[in-house]
């Protein structure tokens, strides 16, 4: 991507930025293009950073101790993201942060972001409009798996956040919402289903 193109995306997902503001960014930022699969953070590492996402999806994934992966992140483009262990607190991370698909980032140091948030009253907006939304999409996942049916999830993901399925494979969906990949194919399938049966 050119810096125009980014800068473009950014004004474009927050409007209030000003042109100094949006070529602060810029500059405070580092540009980087990632394949499918590739990981932008490993298990074990110590990373400060957090990526606006320009193009793609991000997911994020522990490992059980059966050595099973599990999503606990989802991230479509125009958010920010990035591990909040090792971020906030410094240490290893038990996080790991993978491209799906052909991804594009913009990656910032947490210290100097928030250093630019005390400067620019309207990048601090960014970061707070980013805590908010990363706090309502954490309750969102709680709370659905606490009482809602697999169907339920699906359907309440489906609406809430429709491009994962344009995205993101099946696969890492169905292991965010808490079921198998079998399990998802029968809810789309009835869904489609019942679709039909509305047309008719």
């Amino acid at each position: 991507m050119t810096k125009e193109e980014i800068i473009a995306i950014m004004a474009n997902t927050f409007p209030f930025l000003t042109t100094p503001e949006l070529d602060q960014l810029w500059l405070l930022g580092e540009y980087r293009k990632c394949a499918n699969r590739e990981i932008i953070i490993n298990k074990g590492e110590r990373s400060n950073r957090t990526f606006f996402i320009l193009k793609g999806m991000v997911r994020g994934y522990i490992y059980t101790q059966k050595g099973e992966e599990k999503n606990l992140f989802l991230r479509p483009e125009h958010t920010l993201t990035g591990a909040p262990d090792t971020m906030f607190e410094g240490v290893a991370t038990k996080y790991t942060f993978e491209a799906i698909l052909e991804t594009h980032l913009l990656l910032f140091h947490f210290p100097q972001m928030e250093q630019l948030s005390s400067e620019m009253l309207n990048v601090a907006r960014i970061y707070i409009e980013g805590l908010k939304e990363n706090l309502q999409t954490l309750l969102f996942r709680v709370e659905s798996l606490v009482y809602m049916t697999p169907e339920e999830r699906y359907e309440a993901l489906l609406k809430r956040s429709p491009q994962f399925f344009q995205t993101a494979f099946n696969k890492h969906i169905a292991n965010y919402l808490g079921i198998t990949p079998v399990s998802l194919s029968r809810i789309i399938k009835r869904r489609q289903e019942s679709e039909k049966g509305l047309d008719n």
